[in-house]
């Protein structure tokens, strides 16, 4: 009993130990499911990511620090101008060789040409043909525009003129108002004690510039005359040119016109040209001074472009007003047309004009200073107001006998030019416009 007793005492200890080692076994079997689940390419569930945190925002906002004016400037007192010089006037007709009958002749103030008369003669088959008269030393075409051409003794007299400018003056024209476009652009570059502070500006711009004035100048007036004989007739009423003719009623021997059958009066035609000698009976050159026969209009037409850059001084005033002050360097670029135009005034005749041009540029270095008022409409846009003071040097340029404008005659071997100083100096004026900050 004995033995048995001691065998059911330690079934219930065996029994123990076989539980426990099946939680130990379970335990075991769940790590190596684990393991086995890793194994298979199953990853471990990831913590979710934080939301930033957008509250505190003062890093991240952008602080607009350059401005852009944009608008136009009007100068009171643009370049001033001087003008000087001597220059040809060449006479605008060619009268040909004096001494040769019947051919052409043009001068200012007619024409003289080959005479066009024909008659009629039988051809010798029943019908008519014409054939120039035989000449006679006449013309009959030919024309003149004035009663000055007339000479006391009734000779006809033709011209061609010419002149010599002979200016020792200058004439000088004070600046005229200009207009013109800009624009500029300001960056923020820091303060100045608590109520100022300073940017860097740089601005480009374009402006016209133009200049004109006339000035009667002296000259020497060449004149060459050719004289013509009427043969005693009396001389046309100027203006005339011929051949001529006229249509006059045909009338009877007591001065009524005639009529034919259905009543219509008859008319003819009658040759009214006064004939002229077809070579000239003398030819004369004569020079003389003239202070008041010639004037001219010198002028200058184009556009500055200026450059500048420099610091600017800022001063607040109030929340929506600024008032800016800026001084530095400036670059001036001028491209102009320099031209004169000649007007000859001859005794007979229309005026007699000739224009010489050229285009030339110079670049200068200058200065600037500038005074604005600036209102802020919103933080990126407003308004400016500004004076304006700006100045460079000055710069010459010529125009030639040479340098004529296309299709006005050129004198073989004329000489002369004329120059003008362009002066960019103490030009004043405003500006306004609008800003725009980004």
């Amino acid at each position: 009993m004995q033995h048995f007793r001691g065998f059911a005492v330690e079934v219930p200890i065996l029994y123990s130990m076989m539980k426990s080692l099946r939680v130990a076994f379970c335990v075991a079997l769940l790590s190596v499911c684990g393991l086995k689940a890793d194994d298979s390419g199953q990853k471990p569930q990831q913590p979710p990511e934080e939301i930033p945190d957008f509250n505190n925002l003062d890093e991240y906002v952008y602080v607009p620090k350059t401005t852009l004016n944009m608008g136009f400037r009007f100068i009171f007192t643009g370049p001033k101008t001087t003008f000087w010089g001597n220059s040809s006037i060449p006479a605008p007709e060619n009268p040909s060789v004096s001494g040769v009958a019947n051919i052409s002749h043009t001068y200012h103030d007619g024409t003289v040409n080959s005479d066009s008369r024909t008659i009629s003669v039988d051809d010798g088959n029943g019908g008519v043909t014409t054939i120039p008269v035989p000449s006679d030393g006449k013309t009959n075409t030919w024309s003149y525009v004035s009663t000055n051409q007339i000479t006391p003794d009734d000779y006809m007299t033709f011209h061609t003129y010419s002149a010599q400018v002979a200016d020792p003056t200058s004439h000088d024209r004070s600046g005229v108002a200009n207009a013109g476009v800009e624009l500029a652009a300001s960056r923020e570059m820091g303060k100045l004690g608590k109520r100022f502070s300073w940017n860097i500006t740089a601005g480009f711009s374009i402006t016209d510039i133009r200049s004109a004035i006339f000035a009667n100048v002296g000259a020497n007036i060449t004149t060459v005359t050719d004289t013509y004989d009427l043969f005693g007739q009396i001389p046309p009423v100027a203006p005339y040119s011929s051949p001529g003719s006229a249509s006059q009623n045909v009338v009877n021997n007591a001065g009524v016109s005639v009529t034919d059958s259905s009543g219509t009066t008859v008319t003819q035609t009658v040759d009214q040209t006064t004939l002229l000698g077809n070579v000239p009976l003398s030819r004369t050159t004569t020079t003389a001074f003239s202070a008041d026969s010639v004037t001219n209009r010198y002028y200058i037409d184009g556009a500055y472009y200026t450059l500048r850059i420099g610091p600017t001084l800022v001063m607040p005033v109030g929340s929506h007003f600024k008032v800016n002050l800026s001084v530095g360097p400036a670059l001036i670029y001028s491209g102009a047309s320099f031209g004169v135009e000649e007007f000859l005034y001859p005794a007979t005749g229309d005026t007699i004009i000739q224009t010489i041009q050229k285009e030339n540029s110079h670049l200068l270095p200058g200065y600037y200073g500038d005074l604005s008022i600036q209102y802020d409409v919103t933080e990126t846009a407003g308004l400016y107001v500004s004076a304006l003071y700006e100045g460079a040097g000055s710069y010459s340029q010529s125009v030639g006998s040479g340098d004529v404008l296309p299709g006005q005659p050129v004198e073989t071997g004329g000489s002369g030019s004329y120059s003008t100083r362009i002066n960019f100096d103490n030009q004043s004026g405003v500006r306004a416009g609008m800003t725009v900050k980004f």
